[in-house]
């Protein structure tokens, strides 16, 4: 049986959201809408998760690049925990701190 973690995902134009996911790469690609890209490592642990080809494919503007500044992410992504290599839940910590942070100001676009 496949474990499943606690995530945020982020979508453009919405504020970010709990949902549940499984602990797979299959997953983790369907709510990217393709081959993902890890590796922005924010504080406490987290992970932001998006559509390595989002840029090439034209997706939508969603975030400014935590990581990056005049950076900005490219479709929808999503931030979950790690533990060594593997993927974890966010807790509810982790999880307040980064919807306040990519949260959208007043409902206005997100760049």
């Amino acid at each position: 049986m496949t474990r499943e973690i606690d995530i945020l995902v982020v979508e453009p134009g919405k504020n970010p959201r709990p949902a549940r996911a499984p602990d797979t790469l299959e997953a983790f690609q369907q709510i990217v809408g393709g081959p993902i890209e890890a590796g922005c490592y924010l504080p406490q642990r987290v992970m932001l998760i998006c559509n390595g080809e989002g840029k090439h494919k034209k997706l939508m503007p969603n975030r400014e690049n935590p990581t990056d500044k005049g950076d900005f992410i490219a479709g929808t992504f999503l931030l979950c925990s790690f533990e060594g290599e593997h993927f974890a839940s966010l807790s509810a910590a982790q999880r307040r701190e980064f919807e306040a942070y990519f949260a959208l100001p007043g409902g206005d676009s997100a760049l």
